[in-house]
């Protein structure tokens, strides 16, 4: 007899809160910084590569090498840059890492050029699996971090789920507060099915069970609520709310205060300090609140979940500048009244709750699709009448047949009926080509290190990329 794996593997992330003594946290900012000056440099070196190299084929040279590698030591010098020296050679070669990644994907066409950093937009450490080993002291898990010739301490954390063990982990501050954060790999219980298998499942199913088990959504930017077609809203908690209000009305006060210091000083320091943790609540509460919702619903019986296909990015466009001919005076285009809506909609949670709730969704077999937003709101969910005048403020009236409602409400049950709609149609079963981008070497092309020859910052990478298209086969 053999016996059968019918499982699948998933890569799961977790975040824990992590409680570094005060020697510890001054070494790994000292880390953080030391990463962050190798990622630097890199960045530096590889403008100056490229300027190189546009000089060398402005003179007429045809065979211009450009390196393009993870080399770290030309930025070690016992003068200069004394504090490398001080630090494991891991953490140094993971800035370089980091470097690489995002150069990596600039040349696949899928980010931008890698920027210099700062402590900003730099705040993290990546740490390798040979510089850290988790530990159990008897009175829970630890994290020991260095080597021999350099060890750093503990790290404790709290872990509030259960974990397995990874071969990176990445520590942050964020607001005066410690994070741990990593990736384990984990079997799940069942085989997991692809996007169009599960829409061809569905499509299987009659009309009463397939509307049992799919649920419209709305997501509603007044009420920051979600109004689903089973009936139930949910919102942030009041409490959260409340506080948000008071922690903003207390940002200003603070940033009053820091206006009046004098640069430089402690004060001041002290002041921003307590002022990055009264503007951190705000997203962590409304990331608290994505989860959750993603998480009721993915583990309601509804297998199918039905979301308006909003474009986020373009509804939160700052408007154009209208500029009169005539006179040559800027007119007023509504920038201001806009920035109040961009900034509803950005702390609505949006995207966030749907980015959750896929991946939420895909890991218990259950299937999201989008639907066109277009009269959603307008459209009565009984008769189908359109008009303007059906919905009024969060009141549904429909002018044709009476039929009354919120409004949200019967926006979800019209997303739910055009989800099944398109379902029907075959719209999600069909297998869409996967674009794979690939860096190609020419023949005819001069690199080292596997870079392309004309690859250098402000050119395209699309001449050196060749695009395949691969169609999937489904399996009936």
């Amino acid at each position: 007899m053999y016996s059968v794996d019918m499982s699948s593997k998933l890569q799961s992330g977790v975040r824990f809160r992590a409680y570094p003594e005060a020697g510890e946290a001054a070494m790994l900012r000292r880390w953080t910084g030391c990463q962050r000056t190798i990622y630097n440099g890199k960045v530096s070196e590889d403008r100056l590569f490229a300027a190189q190299r546009r000089l060398e084929l402005a003179s007429g040279k045809t065979d211009v090498r450009t390196p393009l590698d993870q080399q770290y030591a030309q930025f070690k010098d016992r003068e200069l840059t004394p504090w490398l020296y001080e630090v494991p050679s891991q953490i140094l070669r993971n800035g370089a890492v980091r470097w690489m990644t995002a150069r990596q994907r600039q040349l696949k066409g899928l980010g931008r050029a890698p920027r210099r950093r700062t402590r900003r937009d730099f705040n993290t450490v990546v740490i390798t699996q040979e510089l850290f080993r988790f530990i159990d002291t008897g009175h829970g898990v630890v994290i020991e971090l260095g080597t021999k010739a350099k060890p750093l301490g503990q790290l404790p954390f709290k872990a509030h789920r259960p974990y397995g063990l990874p071969n990176t982990i990445v520590v942050r501050e964020s607001a005066g507060q410690w994070f741990v954060s990593f990736c384990y790999e984990h079997t799940s219980p069942f085989i997991l099915r692809e996007p169009h298998e599960l829409a061809y499942e569905l499509n299987r199913l009659d009309d009463e069970a397939i509307g049992q088990v799919t649920l419209g959504l709305d997501r509603n930017v007044r009420d920051n609520c979600i109004a689903s077609s089973d009936g139930r809203q949910f919102r942030p908690d009041a409490i959260a709310l409340e506080r948000m209000r008071r922690k903003d009305v207390g940002a200003k006060r603070y940033q009053r205060r820091i206006a009046r210091a004098r640069k430089g000083s402690a004060n001041r320091r002290k002041l921003v300090a307590r002022l990055v943790r009264k503007k951190a609540y705000a997203p962590c509460a409304r990331n608290d609140f994505a989860h959750k919702v993603s998480h009721a619903l993915a583990s309601s019986d509804a297998r199918f979940f039905v979301l308006e296909d909003l474009k986020i990015q373009g509804m939160t466009r700052a408007p154009k500048a209208r500029l009169e001919q005539a006179t040559g005076k800027w007119l007023r285009n509504g920038a201001r009244a806009k920035a109040g809506l961009n900034r509803s909609i950005l702390q609505s949670c949006w995207g966030s709750i749907h980015r959750y709730l896929a991946y939420k969704a895909a890991r218990r077999n259950k299937l999201v699709g989008l639907v066109p937003a277009a009269n959603t709101s307008r459209e009565c969910s009984r008769c189908g009448h359109i008009h303007p005048d059906n919905r009024k403020d969060a009141r549904f009236v429909c002018q044709r047949c009476g039929f009354e409602a919120h409004a949200d409400d019967n926006a979800s049950c019209n997303i739910r009926t055009r989800g099944i709609g398109r379902l029907r149609h075959g719209e999600y079963e069909a297998v869409k080509t996967r674009k794979r981008v690939a860096p190609v070497r020419r023949k005819e092309s001069n690199t080292t290190g596997g870079r392309p020859a004309h690859a250098c910052e402000g050119e395209s990478p699309r001449p050196e990329h060749r695009i395949e298209r691969t169609q999937d086969l489904v399996a009936a």
